[in-house]
């Protein structure tokens, strides 16, 4: 838990022990757990990692390598290892916090298929199956956060600090429903994507190796999931900009996502596809596209309920909350209930 911490602060050994004024060796060894931090040191680490003592003596389990659990993500490569490691363990300790709030709710079911990719195949006949299951209509998917919840599923807006990372997901099957973190600052139609990225992998990757084609096969379901191909392709016919502009509103994707669909539909060259990126680029809407364009933001909602169940039926109060997640007040009230409405959920 010390290291979870640490890592959530985006410390490392060295930083932490400079701030409390002790020999890195002796964070190393507590970490390791060969040696066990008295009353001062304990309350020292506390007050520089701002967490109340009962965070480091909590028995939750912990799995993956060292406190760090498996996530399947979508980031970009320059996403550095610290930057990466700080997400995690901010992932982790929001799961810890997701399974004790669950504990109390008296319908945590899911309606989430499992359709492994070893046995299932084509990401695309996956991604089909998952909107029949769901009974999805044949054109957009209205809301992608609001099916991934209404399944069972809970989404976590983070704060990543670093634009390099866009979400991560994991399903501990079957403990817990299936977790998709994600950056609260994406543009929405990268939400969207890096969502049904997410549920792909959760679907087709959960309990499977790892392996180099996993990005690539997540890709396939979220494209074959968001824009269905018996739908989508007569509109690609005349696949310029006025008319992919147009399509972005009504199919809520990225221009970027319509040009490369149209690509692998075989309804433009990789020549064309190549030009297309190059003018797109060229008018500076590589990174980030015409906000007149975005589709609604779809906030989600699950999350605040499980707070909103607490504080209103099980009579706690915030502070009683504060201290049953491990955290200070301060920051149960930042990450947990500014901007929420809480109390407006019904």
């Amino acid at each position: 838990m010390v290291t979870l911490a640490r890592l959530s602060r985006g410390l490392t050994q060295t930083a932490l022990a400079n701030q409390m004024n002790i020999a890195q060796g002796t964070i190393s060894k507590i970490e390791a757990g060969s040696l066990v931090a008295d009353e001062s040191t304990a309350r020292s680490l506390g007050d520089v990692l701002r967490y109340p003592l009962s965070f480091f003596y909590t028995r939750d389990a912990l799995d993956g390598p060292s406190t760090v659990e498996f996530f399947h993500e979508r980031r970009r490569k320059s996403a550095g290892s610290s930057v990466l490691s700080k997400a995690y363990a901010t992932a982790t300790i929001r799961r810890l916090h997701i399974q004790r709030l669950l504990a109390a709710a008296e319908d945590t079911s899911s309606n989430f298929p499992y359709l492994p990719r070893s046995e299932f195949g084509d990401p695309a006949r996956i991604a089909r199956t998952v909107r029949a299951h769901w009974e999805l209509p044949m054109g957009p998917v209205y809301s992608i956060t609001e099916a991934i919840e209404s399944a069972g599923g809970i989404v976590v807006e983070c704060q990543f600090e670093s634009r390099h990372i866009d979400g991560f997901s994991r399903w501990k099957r079957p403990n817990l429903p299936p977790l998709v973190f994600m950056s609260r600052d994406l543009p929405p139609d990268r939400w969207r994507w890096t969502m049904a990225h997410e549920l792909g992998h959760l679907i087709m990757h959960t309990g499977e190796m790892p392996a180099e084609d996993m990005e690539q096969e997540a890709d396939s379901f979220a494209e074959e999931f968001l824009m269905p191909a018996n739908v989508i392709k007569p509109q690609l016919g005349n696949a310029k900009f006025e008319t992919l502009a147009r399509l972005k509103l009504h199919w809520k994707v990225s221009v970027q996502a319509l040009i490369q669909r149209a690509y692998h539909l075989e309804i433009v060259t990789a020549r064309q596809r190549s030009h297309m990126f190059m003018q797109w680029t060229k008018a500076g809407y590589r990174l980030r596209e015409p906000a007149d364009l975005d589709p609604p933001r779809e906030p989600p909602r699950a999350m605040a309920k499980l707070v909103e169940f607490h504080l209103s039926d099980l009579a706690y109060t915030e502070q009683d909350l504060a201290e049953f997640l491990g955290l200070e007040p301060e920051e149960f009230q930042a990450t947990y209930m500014e901007g929420t409405h809480l109390r407006r959920i019904k």
